[in-house]
């Protein structure tokens, strides 16, 4: 597919149904420098539909590596008053957030301080702690959305394959590739709540996730709900936090994890690779951590606070999924979890507890500056609810939903 199509289709899909855009809204749109193309045709989408004011940020990885390796710890803490002034003034607008994600810049070898990047990214993840958690509580409308890159295409694709290959990839898997696109995601979204209403019909205490490299089993309060396909604001109002999506995911009792759980794809974890991660859990709390691929990150990853220990979210994917079906394993976490049964580690979405104004802490929603999500899903998973009622209902056998 064409580039520009790609990115005016793209536009189309994530404004109209991402963060449902309305004639005076402000607009804040996250992109790589490799993404800039896509940003500034969704920016010049928005004002078409009537944003009163779009604002392109430049997220700059690379540029952060270099830092960690020329900066003091100091130095890379400091936060600009511009990005503070950003921040209010996003608490004030309830500025809707789209992040177009290219892996292009995670694929290239650049050498880096692992412990200073981690100090950069925490300093910013601190000043928008407040703005953040209005995201997460589904307070503020937000979108994560995928765009193509060179580097990326020959990494999925093969030697080779350019943008525009890739391009015509993802444009089948967020259905651009058709005329009738957003007709197929209310399609997809029906879908999806069948699937969501039944699980939340059973009312499920807990979740047994079983397969050669994984025996675990995670808790969920009553008041916790399963959700997937669009989200809804606190307000009542639709939009879709990640396009595409094939996920069922709830809020887990970050108190109430046992076992051991094993990914079973490439996880990019604070800016370094992990694979065939092993994460054994008790109380709640991940005790060890074991893996094949990026031991040091994990640990680093673990210890950034009480909260990185400690789950999240629980998502489940059949692996029928139509990312699934590609074959191909992407290095986005955002289009790999859509392929794959995941857990994450860190920041739990309030959202998805009915609690009211409540405390979500009180409610074992897990507390955290980072988010990261891990796929453990496999054709050889099973997965067993233990409801609330005192009954076993197997709900996923060898990767397969059973409803």
């Amino acid at each position: 597919m064409d580039k520009k199509v790609y990115a005016e289709r793209l536009s189309e899909l994530v404004l109209n149904k991402g963060v449902a855009l309305e004639k005076g809204d402000y607009l804040n749109i996250v992109v790589s420098p490799d993404a800039y193309f896509y940003g500034r045709v969704m920016a010049e989408y928005a004002y078409k539909m009537g944003a009163k004011y779009v604002n392109i940020r430049v997220s700059d990885m690379r540029l952060d590596k270099v830092r960690s390796k020329l900066q003091s710890r100091e130095d890379l803490s400091y936060i600009p008053s511009s990005f503070t002034s950003y921040v209010e003034e996003g608490l004030k607008t309830g500025i809707k957030n789209v992040r177009i994600d290219c892996a292009d810049e995670r694929l290239e070898d650049i050498d880096f301080d692992q412990d200073n990047y981690q100090t950069l990214n925490q300093a910013f993840r601190k000043a928008q702690k407040g703005l953040s958690a209005k995201y997460m509580g589904n307070e503020i409308k937000w979108c994560v959305a995928v765009a193509p890159g060179p580097v990326w295409a020959e990494k999925v694709l093969g030697k080779g394959k350019k943008e525009e290959d890739l391009a015509d990839v993802l444009a089948s898997i967020l259905h651009i590739d058709t005329p009738d696109f957003l007709s197929l995601w209310d399609e997809e979204d029906r879908v999806s709540k069948k699937r969501v209403d039944y699980l939340n019909s059973l009312r499920i205490r807990k979740l047994h996730f079983k397969s050669p490299v994984t025996d675990f089993t995670v808790g969920f309060r009553k008041e916790a709900f399963y959700e997937g396909g669009s989200s809804e604001t606190v307000k009542g109002s639709v939009f879709w936090p990640n396009l595409p999506t094939a996920e069922i995911f709830c809020t887990p009792d970050n108190s109430e994890a046992e076992g051991y759980i094993t990914t079973t794809k490439t996880v990019n974890v604070l800016g370094t690779d992990t694979e065939k991660v092993t994460l054994t859990f008790k109380g709640g709390k991940c005790i060890s951590v074991k893996a094949e691929k990026g031991q040091e990150v994990m640990e680093k990853y673990l210890s950034i606070d009480e909260g990185s220990s400690r789950l999240g979210e629980v998502a489940l994917v059949d692996i029928d999924s139509p990312i699934s079906r590609t074959g191909l394993t992407f290095g986005s976490i955002l289009i790999d979890e859509n392929a794959s049964c995941h857990i994450a580690l860190g920041q739990g979405y309030s959202s998805n507890l009915h609690i009211g104004d409540k405390d979500p802490k009180d409610y074992g929603c897990n507390e955290s500056l980072v988010h990261t999500d891990f796929m453990v899903g496999s054709p050889d998973m099973s997965i067993t609810a233990l409801t609330y009622d005192g009954e076993e209902v197997k709900i996923m056998e060898d990767g397969h939903f059973l409803f």
